[in-house]
């Protein structure tokens, strides 16, 4: 009779949203009674020792607390199920084997209550009956939230074939140089995966909209296109990530961790050239207007140089450098990895000074000749020296043709150009510098218009162009 009443009004159809706020309870509520009952039947198996037979009494309040706790359970998760968007045949299960789990906790309470006498196997066939209901349930509310196949992603083959899922998908190699990149592949979709196909997934379809795989992002939501490619703007994804977080409509919802501001403009920007399904990075952003951001997505700007481990300089090289001018310091305790500092010599540098330092190259992070007459022939030598972090060539003549000679330093986070010839130059510092974090260009050939355009086109390089009295 309740049920006809509720199905005629339309209760199951659009249910109140104060029944839908308390369904959100039931990811709270739901580890309550698990507790409870995996409590009851370790205590009830421990019961077979003597020692433990002061427990027994309280078997009956645990698995009565049990009961209470899976029924509360069992009713904020009808009520969450009232919202859709969940797979039917997982969310039937999932509701059917929690319904179970309260059926026989409560049985099991009734058992230990009652005075008539119980036959200890029907104790023992429920308490592991119940622990099967518990571990079915929490694998089908899993893949209610997560997807099918959230339990055994990382399963050995073997284990994933029992479960019915084919074999692992051989991953994609992890992008060590950004012209590898694929822009969906290995920037879009990991963006979909880690913050948005929990909630859009096989299982969780919220909206009628997958955000597993490029072809269903492009068949679009139960409103129709959620991409339209070219327009970021007017495309209904785009629009939902990039609201306040505590609009109604923001992506992704229920508290999860929002898209950061380098991840939206990546998508801004993969939208607005037409939402390519395949295609490197490096041959789409013509501009290198997403250059940077995309490096530090990708993980390509971590300098992993100084884990590691370098054997010892040749200590006669480090005399002789020492005897021409350089100041030689090790950087650090547990490693070899040294400093050269030729600023304070009273000579200028030569050739064979670089050859010296060309044999200390796997040890050589930091360089500054500053003021030491280096000229665009001496860097064709520096830009062998593949392991520097840091160079400083401030006060000498290098121009822009000699700034070529450096893009094989891959490591290198931070240049001092102040007081030199760099011009133009310097805006292809973003695409050759993938690590570089600061560049001093003060009294440089760089003008104002220079400096902003190298700032715009790279948002988290810290460039030091004047005096701070001149900021």
């Amino acid at each position: 009779m309740v049920l006809n009443l509720m199905l005629n009004i339309g209760f199951l159809e659009n249910p109140p949203d104060f029944l839908k706020f308390l369904g959100r309870f039931h990811p709270l509520v739901v580890h309550l009674p698990i507790g409870f009952l995996l409590l009851a039947i370790i205590a009830q198996f421990a019961t077979r020792w003597p020692k433990f037979n002061p427990i027994k009494p309280f078997l009956i309040y645990l698995w009565g607390l049990g009961a209470i706790g899976s029924f509360v359970t069992v009713l904020f998760g009808y009520f969450l199920s009232l919202s859709g968007d969940y797979d039917t045949d997982t969310l039937f299960w999932h509701k059917w084997s929690g319904i179970a789990v309260f059926i026989f906790s409560a049985a099991m309470y009734y058992l230990f209550n009652t005075s008539l006498k119980v036959n200890e196997f029907i104790k023992w066939a429920f308490s592991i009956l119940v622990l099967a209901l518990i571990a079915f349930t929490g694998h089908k509310g899993g893949n209610l939230t997560h997807g099918q196949t959230y339990l055994f992603e990382y399963a050995p083959n073997v284990v994933r074939g029992i479960a019915g899922l084919q074999p692992k998908v051989i991953p994609r190699k992890k992008v060590t140089v950004l012209d590898s990149a694929d822009i969906y592949l290995d920037l879009i979709q990991p963006m979909m995966d880690s913050k948005c196909i929990s909630c859009h997934n096989s299982e969780k379809k919220k909206g009628d909209l997958l955000l597993t795989s490029y072809n269903n992002m492009m068949l679009g939501s139960e409103n129709g296109e959620v991409i339209i490619p070219g327009d970021s703007e007017t495309s209904e994804l785009f629009r939902r990530i990039t609201l306040p977080e505590n609009h109604d409509d923001f992506m992704p919802t229920e508290g999860k961790r929002p898209l950061t501001e380098e991840e939206i403009e990546i998508i801004d920007f993969w939208i607005t050239t037409g939402a390519p399904k395949n295609g490197y990075l490096t041959e789409i952003d013509t501009d290198k207007k997403i250059t940077q951001l995309a490096t530090k997505y990708l993980g390509l700007d971590k300098n992993d140089i100084l884990n590691k481990v370098v054997i010892a300089p040749n200590k006669v090289v480090i005399d002789s450098l020492r005897r021409s001018g350089f100041i030689i310091n090790r950087l650090m305790n547990d490693n070899n990895f040294i400093e050269a500092n030729f600023s304070l010599s009273e000579r200028n540098l030569e050739t064979k000074d670089l050859d010296l330092l060309l044999e200390l190259k796997e040890q050589l992070i930091w360089l500054n000749l500053s003021n030491t007459q280096t000229k665009d022939l001496h860097l064709e030598k520096i830009g062998q020296l593949e392991n520097l972090v840091k160079l400083n060539l401030r006060d000498n003549y290098i121009t822009d043709d000699g700034l070529k000679q450096l893009y094989n330093l891959k490591n290198l986070e931070s240049i001092n150009l102040s007081k030199t010839k760099i011009s133009e130059g310097i805006l292809e510092i973003s695409s050759k510098f993938a690590r570089l974090k600061t560049i001093y260009l003060w009294q440089s050939n760089a003008n104002d218009t220079l400096i902003k355009q190298l700032q715009n086109e790279n948002k988290n390089l810290k460039i030091i162009y004047k005096r701070a009295s001149e900021l």
